[in-house]
């Protein structure tokens, strides 16, 4: 942003004299113009500044329609100086057009201001407008984008013979069936566009024209100029502006890289699929329009420079990421969190940062109203990743969930896919692969988890080098959803559990694949956060911050060795305990493990017995649960390790006994598993 007065700003756009804040004075009389973008004007109009009490005649090009108006230079009444304004109070076609076009803003401002109130309404940022006043090479013609609150949607269209029917009378055709009598997805997509919508138009190898949605798809008969008898004659028509591409550009002029990446109309070899429609991201569209903007006519890139990127866009550009050391970083995420008012200790946001870094999947589990939920949100939030941009997304699981399609989406009747929640995310992620994104799973076992989570538990230990890249399997393949969906290396998925007698338990496969948090301590006494008065702004974090460096044991092996050595002994002791009742960890857990202990000595964030105390607490001891005599040997041999001592039954053990152990955490969930076998039974789970 070159400047911002009040609702005048100045993005940095070529031939940009200034943009408007669509107010109510746009649907009265026109525009006061502060005395900073004075200068902008008078060099659009040939370095005529306009004296006191001069007006001109000011033609304004919109689309394809022409307005005149008056740029004036009031004088003041309570001086001599002039008040520069644009001024249309007559022009009743070009109000009209305003009121019509600005319709959101027009009416949130009639409905919210006060009769004959000075006091300004301010339309919400969501719903803000704008109007962008841009220099031509002739002074006192301005031409001029209006920025609406619509965002628009793009899509791909494969024409080929029927390009020049449908070009010359201006439509789009697909039959609503094929000859089988089945509804097919990418003909059925002609019911997506709105008005407004941008279109590519390919056929012969190449992009010819671009396409301005005028109206809806309506049912409508096969038109006459269509010649073939391979289609059934009901179909959908959309009525469309065509502009033709100078030159061509052709499937070969797209870079291979963003024709894999986008999927939608082109397989994944970077070819054209066999179907008629398809959705664009709107990444994808920009840097076609960018690369090539040149070849696009006015009427269209005036359209595309009229696009408003989505929120997450505008996130995206607009905030420069942060680039901090892991230990500050937790600083800082400890702080902001903080700072809104919840009380956790540093060491849980260092063990929740450290779980995370470990592997994409962790598992907050505790008591309801002990804050998991909102631990994970100020969390990503304190990183840039919120709901508003698309980086953070809350999925509630429901109980009836018992398949990924809950999850990753389906194939409905007529054949077409629909995404999933998760999938959606998933599709950001992998277009910004330079941010973090994450997942909530909220109340994740209120239906089986290995249900409805085992294919991404399964793609998620897939997970491979490639080219310098960790790559999984594909979750979702072509066949089925249309395109091909790996799960990308930035996507961080926490589930919060509450164990009671409504939900399920966890699985072996699952704590395997997971570091389970516990999440039951409660401190109502303690209001000293309460006193915090400092207010914490979130950075945008790059994914470099949360990328696992180690993916194999000899990726960590050649580096630390002496680390992975260390805790394999430690934990081949735990094992000839755990053997009892076939609870032994095996490579996949050690290596977690390992890692764990070897991202919290890089970064100096734990004492090494204090690291790995959690690592026992999160991935060995939820795996034992029973009844009998070996559950009660295990327990009592792990203790010895833990602390070095005897258990014994008849000593009362105090929090001073337990904190001078090994790893006193973990001694002390074992002293309350012994005591809950008592009662016939035990496990990590009960509270």
């Amino acid at each position: 942003m070159i400047k911002e007065v009040r609702s005048w700003s100045k993005p940095n756009i070529v031939n940009l004299i200034g943009r408007k804040k669509v107010d109510w004075s746009i649907f009265e009389y026109g525009t006061h113009i502060p005395i900073e973008f004075h200068d902008d004007f008078a060099i659009a109009n040939a370095n005529h500044f306009l004296k006191v009490g001069e007006r001109v005649d000011i033609k304004l090009l919109i689309e394809d329609k022409s307005f005149t108006i008056q740029l004036v230079n009031f004088r003041r009444k309570d001086s001599d100086k002039g008040s520069l304004q644009l001024r249309y109070d007559t022009n009743r076609l070009l109000r009209e057009y305003l009121i019509s076009t600005f319709n959101t803003s027009y009416k949130y401002l009639e409905n919210n201001r006060e009769e004959k109130s000075k006091k300004p309404v301010h339309t919400p940022k969501e719903i803000e407008e704008s109007i962008d006043f841009l220099q031509t090479d002739e002074p006192y013609v301005y031409r001029v984008i209006l920025n609406t609150s619509k965002v628009f949607s793009f899509w791909w269209v494969n024409q080929g013979q029927t390009h020049k029917e449908e070009r010359e009378n201006e439509f789009l055709w697909a039959p609503q069936k094929s000859k089988q009598g089945i509804p097919l997805p990418h003909h059925v997509g002609l019911l997506k566009p709105k008005v407004g919508d941008i279109v590519f138009c390919y056929s012969s190898m190449e992009i010819k024209s671009v396409g301005i949605v005028q109206s809806e798809a309506v049912e409508a008969p096969k038109p006459s100029v269509i010649a073939t008898h391979n289609w059934e004659e009901d179909g959908y028509l959309v009525k469309l502006n065509y502009f033709d591409i100078n030159p061509t550009i052709r499937k070969e002029d797209i870079p291979l890289e963003w024709r894999l990446e986008e999927g939608g109309p082109f397989d994944r070899n970077g070819n054209l699929k066999q179907g008629y429609f398809f959705e664009l991201t709107e990444v994808f569209a920009r840097k076609i329009f960018n690369l090539f903007k040149e070849r696009f006519p006015t009427e269209v890139r005036n359209k595309l420079l009229e696009y408003k990127p989505t929120e997450q866009t505008i996130q995206i550009t607009e905030n420069p990421k942060t680039y901090l050391s892991n230990a500050d970083l937790v600083n800082h995420i400890y702080t902001y969190i903080k700072a809104k008012g919840f009380y956790y200790k540093k060491v849980e946001v260092i063990n929740l940062f450290l779980s995370l870094k470990t592997k994409p999947f962790v598992i907050l589990s505790g008591i309801s109203g002990t804050g998991k939920t909102k631990m994970v949100q100020w969390f990503a939030e304190s990183v840039g990743a919120t709901e508003e941009n698309g980086q953070f997304a809350l999925i509630p699981i429901r109980p009836d969930w018992n398949d990924g399609s809950d999850l990753l989406g389906y194939v409905d009747i007529k054949g077409e896919f629909k995404e999933g929640p998760l999938t959606k995310v998933i599709k950001r992620a992998e277009n910004h692969p330079d941010l973090p994104y994450f997942v909530l799973l909220d109340e994740m076992n209120l239906a089986r988890v290995e249900y409805y989570f085992s294919d991404i538990l399964s793609v998620m230990e897939s997970r491979k080098w490639k080219d310098g890249d960790i790559v999984s399997s594909t979750l979702l393949s072509e066949e089925i959803a249309g395109f091909d969906l790996k799960l990308p290396n930035n996507l961080y998925i926490v589930g919060t559990v509450n164990m009671d007698e409504t939900t399920h338990p966890f699985s072996k496969k699952v704590l395997d694949r997971a570091n389970t948090i516990e999440f039951n301590r409660i401190d109502l006494g303690n209001l000293s956060f309460l006193h915090e008065q400092e207010q914490v702004d979130p950075i945008v974090s790059d994914q470099d911050s949360f990328a696992s460096t180690y993916l194999h044991l000899k990726d960590l092996y050649v580096k630390n060795n002496r680390i992975v050595e260390l805790i394999t002994t430690e934990l081949e002791q735990m094992n000839a305990a755990l053997q009892l009742i076939n609870a032994h960890v095996g490579y996949r857990v050690r290596d977690e493990i390992c890692f764990y202990m070897a991202y919290n000595e890089e970064a100096n964030l734990l004492e090494l017995s204090e690291a790995f105390d959690h690592c026992i607490l999160q991935k060995i001891l939820p795996r034992i649960a029973g009844s009998d005599m070996r559950v009660e040997q295990l327990l009592k041999k792990l203790y010895v390790q833990f602390t070095n001592k005897q258990y014994e039954e008849e000593i009362e053990l105090s929090d001073h006994d337990l904190q001078s152990a090994k790893y006193p955490k973990s001694a002390a969930k074992v002293v309350e598993m012994l005591g809950r076998l008592k009662d016939g039974f035990t496990s990590f789970w009960i509270s």
